[in-house]
């Protein structure tokens, strides 16, 4: 195990930090953010925690020279998630150890039991710095990436077809959202398909206040972007759309159990594609689990690419 260094000085992250937070933590990136794009894709992951931490190390001299940040929310208590990153010049001193020793005593404090880690797919040293930390493999995570400019809806015609003449159709919170009721009603329905999702399932539901910042309140989600499949009165599936730095980003697209193998989730997908190319978006992105084979399958098939993702390892703490 590496020994700690002497002389460095660990402290919260403050608001003049982010420059210097996003040098070090775009080493570890395949797209660099710049500090205003890396704030605002922040927003998100804040808004669902229900504790944010974020550190930074510096050296001797005053040099930041590494960055943890460290964080949970209600959906899955107990397991809190961090991601440290060192300067890659100052790797070798003890930083990354000092940065995990910290990052465990918090989140033991706040009850923790799980420490989940991300370590970038390209980065075989990484994992291997993380495996001799007692962290071992939980699944892969990665991120694909559609052109729109170039996507051929005529070739979906088919599925949009077949789910129409099983008389589903597609509506919208634009619409739908006039009626209260089916405000709540979404945040049930969210939740339910979330619970379904290889990742959460057997986790305590998100309560709905979070819920409810996250569809209603943020402002990167329009309701004209949370669409529904519907048959009747029946809700069979969801598909949702939010507006990142880089992007269109398919936040989730969920079915009804009864409803699958319909074609419906790539019907969904493909109409919030059309509705991302109307806003005018030229690229969409969406998170993929190396354990969920049905969606995987949908993205392959509408043309996503997979980019440089995650290995999420765990360590189970005492």
């Amino acid at each position: 195990m590496t020994t700690l260094p002497t002389s460095y000085t660990l402290r919260d992250a403050h608001p003049d930090d982010l420059a210097a937070y996003v040098a070090i933590l775009n080493t570890d990136e395949t797209e660099p953010y710049t500090p205003q794009a890396f704030a605002e894709s922040e927003r998100f992951p804040r808004q669902i925690a229900s504790y944010f931490q974020r550190l930074v190390l510096e050296d001797a001299d005053g040099n930041v020279q590494g960055t943890a940040v460290l964080f949970t929310n209600a959906m899955r208590p107990g397991v809190f998630i961090t991601h440290p990153v060192v300067a890659p010049d100052a790797r070798g001193r003890g930083y990354g150890e000092a940065l995990l020793t910290r990052v465990l005593d918090l989140a033991l404090a706040q009850g923790a039991h799980t420490l989940e880690v991300s370590v970038r797919d390209v980065n075989p040293e990484g994992r291997a710095w993380a495996e001799r930390r007692g962290f071992a493999l939980h699944f892969h995570r990665f991120e694909s990436t559609l052109d729109l400019t170039t996507f051929d809806e005529a070739a979906h015609a088919d599925v949009e077809r077949r789910v129409a003449d099983a008389g589903i159709t597609f509506e919208d919170m634009r619409t739908l959202g006039s009626d209260e009721a089916n405000w709540s009603r979404l945040y049930d329905f969210r939740n339910d398909r979330v619970a379904e999702t290889p990742d959460y399932r057997g986790m305590p539901r998100m309560p709905v206040e979070q819920v409810r910042r996250i569809m209603r309140e943020s402002p990167m989600v329009r309701p004209e972007w949370i669409v529904l499949a519907t048959r009747g009165q029946e809700w069979l599936g969801l598909s949702v759309m939010a507006s990142l730095p880089h992007g269109a980003y398919n936040a989730i697209t969920g079915v009804a159990p009864e409803a699958r193998g319909m074609g419906v989730a790539r019907a969904l997908k493909v109409n919030v594609i059309r509705r991302a190319r109307a806003a005018g978006f030229s690229t969409m992105s969406t998170n993929n689990l190396s354990i969920n084979a049905p969606m995987l399958a949908v993205n392959r098939r509408l043309g996503f690419e997979a980019r440089p993702g995650f290995w999420v390892m765990q360590r189970t703490l005492a």
